[in-house]
C-alpha cells in the first residue's frame, strides 16, 4: 500500500466455506479521516460482470435462455437493429456477447459525453440504444474484445426476458444468497462504509487525489450488469462459494452443469492482450491456463475509475479470495498480491 499510496483496502479469504481472514486496512476517507472497515462497500467494477453470468445461469435452468440462440430471438430489431460487417449480414448470439467474441464496441467514455445518460436510471435496457450506430469491430466469432456495452446487453437480455428491471432481478438473487450489503449502485442511496475513491494525479504517477467530477458524471447507475455493483468483501465471499457449491453440485443455487458450461472458455484460438492473456475468457469469469500449484483457478477482476478490485475462485480447495483497494489502476498488482497471499493459504491447507 505504502509504495503505490494506497489510500485503502480490504482482503478476505474463506475456506471450505468459513471465512477465514476478513481485514481492512488504511483509508477508506482520507479527508475524514475514516479507516477502511472490513465490511466496506465498494464498487466492485467488472467483477460484476460474474455476477451478472450467474444471473444468467438461473435463467438457464429455467430453460428460459438459450446460449446458442441469436440475441434477436429475445431483442426487437427496433431495439437493437441486425448487424452487418465488411457489407454481410451476421449474427450475433447470446455466447458470443457473453464471452467478448461479438466484435461489439468497448463501451461509454468520456468521449461518449453527449449521449452519456447523466439522469436517474429505469433500467439497464435504455443504455443500448444510444450506441446501435457503432459498428462491429469484427465478424463475430472469429475474434475477442473486451466489451462492457456486450455486458450491458446481456443486462438488456435479462430484462427482455423476465419483464423485469436487471435492478429488481439481481436483488432477488442477492437475497436469496444473503448478500445484504451487495446492491445496484444508486448516488443518492446511502451506504454503511462506502469509500470516497482516488487516483494519481498523472493516473500512473504523481501524488494522491480524489476523482474528479467527470469521473462521477460519466455515472455507474444503468450500468450494473457490466461494472456498476457494489459489495462487500464478506458477501462476495458468499457468492463465490455459491457458485464452488453450485460446481460441486452440492447446493441448489446453480445446476452443476449450468456451472461446467459458464466456466467453459470460449476464447481458444484468440489472441487475448496483455495483462489477461494467462487466461481464456469463458462468460463472465476468467480460467487460468497455468494455475499450478493450484488444480483450477476461475477469477474477474475490476478496474474503474477510483477502485480495483479482484476475485478469485478455487474449486479444488475450496477457497474464495477477493480483494479491494479505493485507488484505479492497480488491479494488476492486486492480483499479483492475491496470488502471493492464496500460495500462503495453500501451504497450510
Amino acid at each position: 500500500m505504502k509504495s503505490n499510496q494506497i489510500p485503502g483496502a480490504v482482503m478476505a479469504f474463506s475456506i471450505n466455506g468459513t471465512t477465514v481472514w476478513t481485514e481492512g486496512f488504511g483509508y477508506i476517507d482520507i479527508e475524514n479521516n475514516v479507516s477502511t472497515h472490513k465490511d466496506s462497500v465498494f464498487r466492485i467494477g467488472s467483477m460484476s460482470k460474474s455476477v451478472t453470468s450467474a444471473l444468467v445461469g438461473q435463467l438457464m435452468d429455467r430453460n428460459l435462455i438459450d446460449l446458442n440462440a441469436e440475441i434477436h430471438k429475445y431483442l426487437s430489431t427496433d431495439f437493437y437493429p441486425f448487424k452487418t460487417f465488411n457489407g454481410s449480414a451476421v449474427n450475433i448470439t447470446v455466447r458470443q456477447v457473453m464471452s467478448h467474441t461479438a466484435g461489439l464496441f468497448d463501451g461509454v467514455s468520456v468521449e461518449d459525453f453527449d449521449k452519456l445518460l447523466l439522469r436517474r436510471a429505469d433500467n439497464v435496457s435504455h443504455t443500448i440504444p444510444p450506441f446501435n450506430d457503432k459498428p462491429l469491430i469484427y465478424k463475430p466469432g472469429t475474434n475477442w474484445s473486451y466489451s462492457n456495452y456486450g455486458y450491458q446487453m446481456v443486462g438488456a437480455l435479462i430484462e427482455s426476458i423476465l419483464h423485469n428491471t436487471y435492478e429488481n432481478e439481481i436483488q432477488k438473487m442477492f437475497t436469496q444468497l444473503h448478500m445484504n450489503s451487495t446492491f445496484a449502485e444508486r448516488r443518492e442511496a446511502i451506504y454503511k462504509h462506502r469509500p470516497q475513491y482516488y487516483h494519481l494525479s498523472n493516473r500512473t504517477s504523481g501524488t494522491l487525489v480524489k476523482c474528479d467530477m467527470l469521473d462521477e458524471l460519466v455515472s455507474y447507475e444503468g450500468y450494473w450488469p457490466a461494472g456498476g455493483l457494489i459489495s462487500s468483501a464478506e458477501d462476495m465471499l458468499r457468492f463465490g462459494n455459491a457458485i464452488i457449491s453450485s460446481y460441486k453440485g452440492t447446493n441448489g443455487f446453480l445446476s452443476e452443469r449450468t456451472v461446467q458450461e459458464l466456466w467453459s472458455p470460449e476464447t481458444r484460438g484468440m489472441s487475448i492482450p496483455y495483462p489477461l492473456n494467462t487466461s481464456e475468457y469463458a462468460k463472465g469469469w476468467m480460467i487460468v491456463k497455468d494455475p499450478s500449484p493450484f488444480k483450477q483457478v476461475i477469477w474477474h477482476a475490476g478496474d474503474i475509475t477510483g477502485v480495483s478490485t479482484t476475485f478469485k475462485l478455487y474449486p479444488a480447495e475450496n477457497m474464495v479470495a477477493v480483494a479491494y483497494v479505493n485507488m484505479g489502476g492497480l488491479f494488476v498488482k492486486l492480483e499479483e498480491f492475491t496470488i502471493k497471499v492464496a500460495n500462503m493459504f495453500k501451504d497450510i491447507l
